[in-house]
């Protein structure tokens, strides 16, 4: 039976440059969060840091099985910290998960969820919100044996029906389950149904829409000497494999013991290498390669590589893609407590010189720690602030972190006692290092120890404001304002920028010369940003002109972003040289400048991704032939593709679908497969917090590409909004 004392420790990898979201502060930033119960039996909490000097806004939208949501806001102080009872906020009895918006870039997310799970397993586990909604999700443990329940908790954010695959990796081959999420709503699959009983695994997730996927664990462990080592784990997922992973935390000291799963998602085996660092004094690092076959998953029993009585921090690295969790389980006293239970984590995939994690308790029945690993040849010099919520900022202090080492933490001491608190870790010199955070709960410490249900929350108003919805605002729209004549005037622009204002927080230009260069003033007077651009192709004497009457807008103070031409490499009509150079002009006059390629070219051309501030691709499924039910999972594969090259800059999506015109393989022109893919885009572009500028505004009658060149526009040339788009942009 499981002892009076079970707990479960929470342990989780954070890193601002490595997790966070996408740097710009114009920019809504989101996080989810796919699991959360409340109850009995069960308390929930998000945790909310701010590392910023000035107070953040957070708007939390609860989201229920079922395509129900709820909203709350909530303030985090100045370098603080703020907790969301997640019980008391929504009632009993829901399975809830979460999604958080800010404006603010500067801020953590984490969830603990306490249990006594089944009245059986008492503990807790910790995760970090995820930054964006992925169609893929790797999980590279999981276990269906004797007495251990495995779930699969799965968040649609979007406004359709995700459809899912899930790729088990398990010792009999890959398995294939299938299952279904409603738009807006989260389901729980329970993978023991799924598999049966006994099954070693691991999991690739795929889906159609933008999904969120966390896998909670509860346990009761037998391990190597038949223990009964009760608790339970979680972790969201990964979006993506990778090459080489770290974890800081690990030992196999007595009452500890340590694993670490391997999956290999390819059709061809791989090797792994795994380096153990060890504390001071015990030892100089040691070396392993490890065979991991096709489909399948390796586990490692880390005390047998290592021996016992060892605190170990883990490099892993291979040529090929490849995903580690490290699952720890324990039953240890220390200080007073009884600590039972284990954690699991997924590796950082590389090492950061800045930590930020929200979550952190130094009260009674809790123990806190910080495990800093250092695989350099050099010491690291870091320093640590704890931003409490009783009083703010602590004063920073430093730890030097030995090459090929790690150091130890215990927060109790280092911050204080009955703290709520979250942390920063920064490198003040040396090379960067990896940081996990274990927090050990007695299950006297436990709130579902003696759960008290909270009072459920009052009826909705029965008369709620019959005020419609306004405008759906997007992103961002092309705009061009030929709709059957290429004579326009300056008030007829102006004109179609009313039209469009409510509509869009941008615009796309692409000429710059007569009636073009009016409208970053006309633009900027109803409130519309403006990326301006240059129409450069074959003919070098219009280049210039275009080029020169760019710069002359640029130094107005009128344009917010600049791009030099549209796919001319592609099409031959210049050099990349020749791009560059005009590049260079617009960009010396003071611009944010870019070009705008297709996914391929980006590809193709590195010295053009060197010479722009950001990255504009064009992604249109409609030209890959694909049809309307894999659209957004090619433009999301397109999307990935131009970020693993773009080195870290923004990349800015443009994309469309038209209302008539020829099929196109499998693409089929028509009012509402574009209407369906203007919706699906922008439930990806916000789950994903991407960019974009959608083609285009308005029809033009006088373009023929496919058959479908004039009917790619928003409003019909006569500047009315088509009805299907209504349905869309005016809920």
């Amino acid at each position: 039976m499981p002892s009076a004392f079970a707990v479960l420790a929470l342990v989780v990898l954070l890193a601002s440059g490595l997790v966070g979201p996408r740097a710009d502060a114009a920019a809504t930033y989101n996080w989810y969060l796919a699991e959360g119960y409340t109850a009995p039996g069960y308390h929930e909490y998000i945790c909310l840091g701010n590392s910023g000097t000035s107070p953040a806004t957070a708007t939390l939208t609860f989201l229920f099985n079922g395509s129900t949501s709820q909203q709350m806001e909530c303030t985090i102080p100045a370098q603080s910290r703020c907790t969301v009872d997640v019980n008391t906020a929504v009632g009993q009895d829901r399975e809830v998960s979460a999604k958080i918006s800010s404006t603010r870039s500067d801020i953590a997310i984490e969830r603990s969820q306490y249990f006594d799970y089944q009245g059986t397993y008492m503990g807790n586990h910790v995760v970090g919100a995820a930054p964006a909604a992925s169609s893929a999700w790797y999980f590279a443990e999981g276990y269906t044996g004797r007495g251990f329940d495995e779930y699969v908790c799965v968040l649609n954010p979007g406004g359709y029906s995700a459809s899912l695959n899930f790729r088990f990796q398990t010792p009999a081959g890959e398995l294939v389950r299938s299952g279904t999420v409603a738009a807006g709503s989260r389901s729980t699959f329970k993978v023991n149904d799924m598999l049966g009983a006994d099954v070693e695994s691991s999991l690739k997730l795929e889906s159609n829409r933008p999904i969120v996927a966390e896998r909670p664990i509860y346990f009761d462990y037998l391990g190597t000497g038949s223990y009964h080592w009760a608790g339970g784990h979680c972790v969201m997922g990964a979006t993506a494999p990778g090459k080489s992973y770290y974890f800081a935390e690990g030992t196999t000291r007595t009452g500890f013991e340590e694993w670490i799963t391997l999956q290999n998602a390819n059709g061809s085996p791989i090797s792994v290498t795994a380096t153990y660092q060890f504390a001071p004094g015990q030892g100089d690092p040691l070396t392993r390669t490890y065979p991991v076959g096709p489909r399948s998953r390796y586990t490692i029993e880390v005390g047998r590589e290592v021996g016992g009585g060892r605190d170990v921090s883990v490099r892993l690295s291979s040529g090929s893609n490849f995903l580690a969790e490290r699952p720890l389980y324990y039953c240890f006293g220390h200080g007073g407590c009884d600590f039972e239970g284990g954690n699991c984590t997924i590796g950082a995939p590389s090492a950061s010189g800045r930590w930020f994690l929200a979550e952190g308790y130094t009260g009674q029945y809790f123990e806190e720690w910080l495990c800093v690993q250092n695989t350099s040849s050099q010491a690291s010099s870091v320093t640590v602030q704890y931003f409490t919520q009783e009083s703010g900022a602590l004063a920073s202090k430093s730890v030097t972190v030995g090459a090929n080492s790690r150091a130890t933490i215990l927060v109790n001491e280092h911050a204080g006692p009955n703290l709520s608190l979250a942390s920063l870790i920064l490198v003040t010199s040396g090379p960067s290092v990896v940081v996990e955070r274990p927090i050990y709960v007695d299950a006297r410490g436990n709130p579902c120890h003696c759960y008290v249900p909270p009072e459920p929350p009052p009826d909705p108003d029965p008369d709620p404001d019959p005020t419609p919805n306004g405008p759906v605002a997007m992103h961002g729209m092309c705009f061009s304002p030929y709709l059957t004549s290429w004579s326009v005037t300056v008030e007829q622009v102006a004109a179609l920028m009313d039209k469009i204002a409510p509509y869009t927080e941008w615009i796309r230009g692409f000429c710059s010369e007569d009636e073009w260069d009016a409208m970053p003033e006309l633009a900027h007077a109803r409130g519309i940003k403006i990326a301006a651009g240059a129409d450069i192709w074959s003919d070098l004497e219009r280049n210039q002109r275009e080029v020169d009457q760019l710069v002359a807008q640029v130094r107005r103070g009128v344009v917010d972003l600049a791009l030099v031409g549209d796919e001319m490499l592609e099409n031959h009509a210049l050099s990349e040289a020749q791009l560059i150079s005009y590049m260079n002009q617009v960009k010396a006059a003071g611009a944010q400048v870019s070009t705008s390629q297709t996914a391929y070219y980006w590809r193709e051309t590195p010295n053009v991704i060197a010479a722009c501030d950001f990255i504009t691709a064009n992604i249109y499924p409609y030209w890959e032939q694909v049809s309307i039910d894999e659209a957004i999972a090619c433009l999301d594969a397109g999307y990935r593709e131009v970020v693993s090259v773009a080195g870290g800059k923004k990349v800015i999506v443009e994309t469309g679908w038209p209302t008539a015109g020829q099929v196109n393989g499998a693409a089929a022109p028509g009012e509402a497969n574009a209407a369906r893919y203007l919706s699906e885009f922008m439930d990806w572009a916000e789950a994903n917090n991407v960019e974009y500028f959608y083609f285009e505004a308005f029809d033009e009658s006088w373009k023929d590409e496919g058959g479908c060149g004039p009917h790619w526009g928003l409003w019909d040339t006569n500047a009315v909004l088509k009805p299907a788009y209504s349905a869309v942009l005016n809920p």
